[in-house]
Formats: C-alpha cells, structure tokens, sequence
C-alpha cells in the first residue's frame, strides 16, 4: 500500500478511510509540520517517500512553476464538494490506478476532482 504525507488542510476523516483501506499514513500533525512552508513540507514528504496528500492549491502553482519545480509525488484535491466517503475512495483508487507514476522516479502531481483526474508530469529538460 501506498506512504502518505496528509497535509493539515485534509479532512481527518480522509485520513481515517485511508488509515482503513491499508494505507500508510502520517499526517502533517505527526510529522510537526503543522505551520511550515510548503517547500518543507514536500521536503519532508520526499525524504520520507512519502505521497504528499493536500488540498492546498498553491501547490499546483509552485510544482509546475515556482521554486518546487520537478519535485517531489503530490495529490493535489480539487473538490467542489466535501463528501469524504467519496473523495477517500477516489484517492484509494487513483493509488491504485497510478501506482506506477507515483512509485516511479520522475515527479508527478495528480489533480483530483470529483470523478477525474489529472496528471501532471513536468518536461524532461528543463
């Protein structure tokens, strides 16, 4: 099953379903990140290897342009509407489904919304 970093903005009962379905979870709370940047938090995710789990969307922003350019595995969610049942599913089945993107060596963030999905990976050579 899959190493999750959840960051503080994700639901504790998201953390719980994933908890349920097998997970490895750490929440940013058990690792004292609560109050850090975001580039310490994906710091820590990485040294870790851990999947950074958040609902920040300055991430989105600072992985495909900003200072954490090309770094690190991120879940990124997008939900219009907080159904944690749901939107803990989803992730369980995007761990699956993209086991492969997230366990391999080029970075990649992975934009959840409500019944998609979006996967981003940054260009080779910059």
């Amino acid at each position: 099953m899959a190493r999750i970093l959840t960051d503080e903005n994700v639901h504790s009962d998201i953390v719980t379903k994933l908890i349920e379905y097998g997970h490895d979870v750490v929440t940013a709370t058990q690792a004292g990140l609560v109050g850090c940047s975001d580039q310490r938090v994906l710091e820590w995710a990485e040294s870790e290897k851990r999947i950074l789990l958040t609902g920040d969307k300055d991430f989105g922003g600072i992985l495909e342009f900003g200072p954490l350019y090309g770094r690190g595995k991120v879940i990124l969610l997008r939900y219009e509407i907080i159904n944690v049942e749901r939107i803990a599913y989803e992730v369980g089945e995007i761990l699956k489904s993209e086991q492969e993107a997230l366990e391999g060596v080029p970075p990649v963030m992975i934009v959840a919304s409500e019944g998609r999905r979006r996967v981003h990976r940054p260009p080779s050579g910059r």
